[in-house]
Protein backbone atom coordinates (compact mmCIF):
# COMPACT_ATOMS: atom_id res chain seq x y z
CA UNK A 1 0.00 0.00 0.00
CA UNK A 2 3.16 2.59 -0.07
CA UNK A 3 2.15 3.40 3.41
CA UNK A 4 -1.23 4.99 2.30
CA UNK A 5 -3.84 4.65 4.38
CA UNK A 6 -6.61 3.61 2.52
CA UNK A 7 -9.20 5.57 4.08
CA UNK A 8 -7.71 8.64 3.00
CA UNK A 9 -7.88 8.50 -0.53
CA UNK A 10 -11.00 9.41 -2.15
CA UNK A 11 -11.57 6.98 -4.56
CA UNK A 12 -15.10 8.26 -6.14
CA UNK A 13 -17.14 11.36 -6.36
CA UNK A 14 -18.15 12.20 -2.76
CA UNK A 15 -21.72 13.66 -2.43
CA UNK A 16 -22.24 17.43 -0.95
CA UNK A 17 -22.24 15.98 2.63
CA UNK A 18 -19.28 14.09 1.99
CA UNK A 19 -17.49 16.81 1.00
CA UNK A 20 -18.20 18.56 4.03
CA UNK A 21 -17.73 15.62 6.31
CA UNK A 22 -14.31 14.81 4.59
CA UNK A 23 -12.97 18.89 4.93
CA UNK A 24 -13.63 18.87 8.53
CA UNK A 25 -12.27 15.06 8.80
CA UNK A 26 -9.14 16.07 7.08
CA UNK A 27 -8.55 19.56 9.29
CA UNK A 28 -9.16 16.98 12.25
CA UNK A 29 -6.22 14.65 11.68
CA UNK A 30 -3.77 17.49 11.34
CA UNK A 31 -5.74 19.98 12.98
CA UNK A 32 -2.75 21.53 15.39
CA UNK A 33 -0.35 21.81 11.69
CA UNK A 34 -3.42 24.21 10.25
CA UNK A 35 -3.78 26.13 13.52
CA UNK A 36 -0.25 27.04 14.21
CA UNK A 37 -0.40 27.79 10.48
CA UNK A 38 -3.28 30.32 10.35
CA UNK A 39 -2.58 31.51 13.83
CA UNK A 40 1.05 32.69 13.18
CA UNK A 41 -0.53 34.26 9.95
CA UNK A 42 -3.28 36.27 11.67
CA UNK A 43 -1.41 37.37 14.31
CA UNK A 44 1.39 38.70 12.20
CA UNK A 45 -1.71 40.33 9.78
CA UNK A 46 -3.38 41.55 13.14
CA UNK A 47 -0.35 42.85 14.66
CA UNK A 48 0.53 44.87 11.54
CA UNK A 49 -2.98 46.40 11.35
CA UNK A 50 -2.86 47.49 14.97
CA UNK A 51 0.53 49.11 14.40
CA UNK A 52 -0.68 50.84 11.79
CA UNK A 53 -3.88 51.93 13.37
CA UNK A 54 -1.53 53.45 15.84
CA UNK A 55 1.05 55.41 13.49
CA UNK A 56 -1.40 56.28 11.25
CA UNK A 57 -4.70 57.67 12.90
CA UNK A 58 -7.31 58.59 10.66
CA UNK A 59 -8.25 62.74 11.76
CA UNK A 60 -11.60 62.97 12.13
CA UNK A 61 -13.91 65.69 10.10
CA UNK A 62 -14.38 69.02 12.07
CA UNK A 63 -18.06 69.31 12.53
CA UNK A 64 -19.88 71.58 10.35
CA UNK A 65 -16.86 72.10 8.62
CA UNK A 66 -16.61 75.01 6.39
CA UNK A 67 -14.58 74.57 2.87
CA UNK A 68 -11.74 75.95 3.86
CA UNK A 69 -11.17 73.29 6.89
CA UNK A 70 -12.39 70.28 4.53
CA UNK A 71 -9.49 71.45 2.41
CA UNK A 72 -7.36 71.33 5.20
CA UNK A 73 -8.32 68.19 7.07
CA UNK A 74 -8.74 65.73 3.65
CA UNK A 75 -4.96 65.60 2.63
CA UNK A 76 -4.36 65.22 6.44
CA UNK A 77 -6.97 62.12 6.13
CA UNK A 78 -5.31 60.67 2.88
CA UNK A 79 -1.77 60.94 3.94
CA UNK A 80 -2.84 58.65 7.04
CA UNK A 81 -5.41 56.44 4.92
CA UNK A 82 -3.19 55.65 2.55
CA UNK A 83 0.14 54.27 4.18
CA UNK A 84 -2.38 52.52 6.67
CA UNK A 85 -4.22 50.86 3.56
CA UNK A 86 -0.96 49.61 2.34
CA UNK A 87 0.68 48.34 5.01
CA UNK A 88 -2.03 45.96 5.65
CA UNK A 89 -2.10 45.26 2.00
CA UNK A 90 1.46 44.48 1.86
CA UNK A 91 1.33 42.22 4.86
CA UNK A 92 -1.80 40.65 3.51
CA UNK A 93 -0.85 40.00 0.23
CA UNK A 94 2.46 38.12 1.05
CA UNK A 95 1.59 36.19 4.39
CA UNK A 96 -2.47 34.85 3.07
CA UNK A 97 -1.74 33.22 -0.24
CA UNK A 98 0.98 31.47 1.42
CA UNK A 99 -1.25 30.22 4.43
CA UNK A 100 -3.85 29.16 2.26
CA UNK A 101 -1.31 27.56 -0.40
CA UNK A 102 0.18 25.86 2.64
CA UNK A 103 -3.33 24.29 3.44
CA UNK A 104 -3.90 22.97 0.29
CA UNK A 105 -0.84 21.51 -0.09
CA UNK A 106 -0.84 19.80 3.76
CA UNK A 107 -4.70 18.46 2.76
CA UNK A 108 -3.37 16.95 -0.66
CA UNK A 109 -0.38 15.11 0.89
CA UNK A 110 -2.44 14.16 4.27
CA UNK A 111 -5.19 12.93 1.61
CA UNK A 112 -2.73 11.21 -1.13
CA UNK A 113 0.11 9.94 1.60
CA UNK A 114 -1.41 10.11 4.89
CA UNK A 115 1.26 12.60 6.38
CA UNK A 116 1.96 16.00 5.64
CA UNK A 117 4.88 18.05 6.97
CA UNK A 118 3.84 22.07 8.06
CA UNK A 119 7.38 23.72 6.67
CA UNK A 120 7.42 21.45 3.26
CA UNK A 121 4.11 22.87 2.13
CA UNK A 122 4.90 26.02 3.22
CA UNK A 123 8.49 26.11 1.47
CA UNK A 124 6.11 24.71 -1.47
CA UNK A 125 3.62 27.33 -1.35
CA UNK A 126 6.11 30.32 -1.04
CA UNK A 127 7.99 28.79 -4.33
CA UNK A 128 4.73 29.24 -5.59
CA UNK A 129 3.67 32.56 -4.59
CA UNK A 130 4.30 34.39 -7.87
CA UNK A 131 2.34 32.03 -9.35
CA UNK A 132 -0.87 32.37 -6.94
CA UNK A 133 -0.34 36.18 -7.16
CA UNK A 134 -0.41 35.62 -11.01
CA UNK A 135 -3.62 33.30 -11.23
CA UNK A 136 -5.20 35.27 -8.58
CA UNK A 137 -4.88 38.45 -10.29
CA UNK A 138 -6.56 36.54 -13.91
CA UNK A 139 -8.93 35.52 -12.22
CA UNK A 140 -10.13 37.75 -9.84
CA UNK A 141 -10.13 40.66 -12.99
CA UNK A 142 -12.37 37.96 -15.07
CA UNK A 143 -14.91 37.61 -12.35
CA UNK A 144 -15.40 40.97 -11.45
CA UNK A 145 -16.11 41.87 -15.31
CA UNK A 146 -18.75 38.65 -14.60
CA UNK A 147 -20.18 40.61 -11.78
CA UNK A 148 -19.96 44.00 -13.90
CA UNK A 149 -22.06 42.31 -16.52
CA UNK A 150 -24.46 40.41 -14.74
CA UNK A 151 -24.65 38.67 -11.38
CA UNK A 152 -25.05 35.49 -12.64
CA UNK A 153 -22.06 35.37 -15.32
CA UNK A 154 -20.01 36.27 -11.95
CA UNK A 155 -21.46 34.13 -10.33
CA UNK A 156 -20.86 31.24 -12.65
CA UNK A 157 -16.86 31.94 -13.71
CA UNK A 158 -16.55 31.75 -9.52
CA UNK A 159 -17.24 28.49 -9.88
CA UNK A 160 -15.46 27.76 -13.13
CA UNK A 161 -12.08 28.67 -11.34
CA UNK A 162 -12.96 27.51 -8.13
CA UNK A 163 -10.35 24.77 -8.36
CA UNK A 164 -7.93 26.01 -10.46
CA UNK A 165 -6.17 26.75 -7.28
CA UNK A 166 -5.33 23.60 -5.95
CA UNK A 167 -4.73 22.40 -9.85
CA UNK A 168 -2.08 25.29 -9.60
CA UNK A 169 -0.74 23.45 -6.61
CA UNK A 170 -1.28 19.95 -6.82
CA UNK A 171 -0.64 19.33 -10.36
CA UNK A 172 1.78 21.85 -11.17
CA UNK A 173 0.12 23.36 -13.93
CA UNK A 174 0.89 27.48 -15.01
CA UNK A 175 -2.05 29.88 -14.44
CA UNK A 176 -4.15 28.91 -17.83
CA UNK A 177 -3.60 25.46 -17.84
CA UNK A 178 -4.73 25.68 -14.19
CA UNK A 179 -7.71 27.73 -15.13
CA UNK A 180 -8.67 25.36 -17.81
CA UNK A 181 -8.45 22.17 -15.93
CA UNK A 182 -10.81 23.83 -13.11
CA UNK A 183 -13.46 24.45 -15.66
CA UNK A 184 -13.06 20.70 -16.27
CA UNK A 185 -13.26 19.45 -13.19
CA UNK A 186 -16.71 21.17 -12.16
CA UNK A 187 -17.98 20.63 -15.60
CA UNK A 188 -21.67 19.45 -15.33
CA UNK A 189 -21.45 20.15 -11.58
CA UNK A 190 -22.28 23.41 -11.41
CA UNK A 191 -25.20 23.83 -8.74
CA UNK A 192 -23.13 20.82 -6.57
CA UNK A 193 -19.73 23.24 -6.84
CA UNK A 194 -21.90 26.32 -5.69
CA UNK A 195 -23.72 24.05 -3.02
CA UNK A 196 -20.82 22.74 -1.72
CA UNK A 197 -19.22 26.25 -1.34
CA UNK A 198 -22.05 27.83 0.36
CA UNK A 199 -22.79 25.30 2.62
CA UNK A 200 -19.07 25.85 4.06
CA UNK A 201 -19.54 29.64 3.48
CA UNK A 202 -22.22 29.95 5.95
CA UNK A 203 -20.78 27.87 8.42
CA UNK A 204 -17.51 30.48 7.83
CA UNK A 205 -19.74 33.58 8.43
CA UNK A 206 -21.25 32.12 11.92
CA UNK A 207 -18.03 31.77 13.07
CA UNK A 208 -16.31 34.66 11.83
CA UNK A 209 -19.64 36.62 13.26
CA UNK A 210 -18.66 34.90 16.60
CA UNK A 211 -14.93 35.96 16.69
CA UNK A 212 -15.62 39.35 16.02
CA UNK A 213 -18.46 39.70 18.86
CA UNK A 214 -15.60 37.59 21.27
CA UNK A 215 -12.66 39.62 20.12
CA UNK A 216 -14.33 43.44 20.18
CA UNK A 217 -13.99 43.87 23.73
CA UNK A 218 -10.06 43.73 23.76
CA UNK A 219 -9.65 47.37 22.27
CA UNK A 220 -6.39 47.95 20.34
CA UNK A 221 -5.93 44.03 20.58
CA UNK A 222 -8.67 42.78 19.13
CA UNK A 223 -7.23 42.19 15.44
CA UNK A 224 -4.62 40.08 17.16
CA UNK A 225 -7.00 38.54 19.30
CA UNK A 226 -10.16 37.81 16.00
CA UNK A 227 -6.52 36.46 13.90
CA UNK A 228 -6.02 33.73 16.64
CA UNK A 229 -9.94 32.87 17.00
CA UNK A 230 -9.97 32.62 12.97
CA UNK A 231 -7.52 29.93 12.88
CA UNK A 232 -9.95 27.87 14.04
CA UNK A 233 -11.59 28.32 11.04
CA UNK A 234 -9.83 29.79 8.28
CA UNK A 235 -7.98 26.23 7.07
CA UNK A 236 -11.24 24.91 5.92
CA UNK A 237 -11.44 26.19 3.23
CA UNK A 238 -8.09 25.76 1.40
CA UNK A 239 -9.05 21.98 2.79
CA UNK A 240 -12.32 21.95 1.06
CA UNK A 241 -10.50 22.94 -2.44
CA UNK A 242 -8.51 19.97 -1.73
CA UNK A 243 -11.08 17.48 -0.88
CA UNK A 244 -13.44 18.82 -3.83
CA UNK A 245 -10.30 18.65 -6.10
CA UNK A 246 -9.67 15.09 -5.58
CA UNK A 247 -13.61 14.44 -5.39
CA UNK A 248 -14.21 16.06 -9.02
CA UNK A 249 -10.73 14.37 -10.11
CA UNK A 250 -12.28 10.85 -9.08
CA UNK A 251 -15.23 11.45 -11.50
CA UNK A 252 -13.29 12.41 -14.36
CA UNK A 253 -10.60 9.66 -13.99
CA UNK A 254 -11.84 6.89 -12.13
CA UNK A 255 -9.41 4.08 -10.75
CA UNK A 256 -8.88 1.25 -13.05
CA UNK A 257 -10.80 -1.60 -12.08
CA UNK A 258 -7.96 -3.44 -9.90
CA UNK A 259 -7.50 -0.64 -7.76
CA UNK A 260 -11.60 -0.21 -7.16
CA UNK A 261 -12.90 -1.35 -3.27
CA UNK A 262 -14.42 -4.86 -3.74
CA UNK A 263 -18.07 -4.98 -2.86
CA UNK A 264 -19.36 -5.83 0.60
CA UNK A 265 -19.70 -9.95 1.15
CA UNK A 266 -17.96 -10.03 -2.93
Amino acid sequence: MNGVQPEQRIKRELTLREVISKTFEVFRRDFRKYIVLFAVVEVIIGVVMALAQNAFVLPTPPPNPTPQQLSSWFPRFLGALVPFLASIFIVTVVFFPIAQGSAIKLASEQIEKARADLGESIRFAASKLIRIWALSIVVGIIVVLGFIALIVPGIILTIMFSLAFPVLLIENKGVFDSMRRSRELVGHRWLKTFGVYLVLGIIVVVASFIGGAISRPFGVASPVVNGLLSALYQPLFPILLAVYYYSSLARITPLPASRMPSAPGG
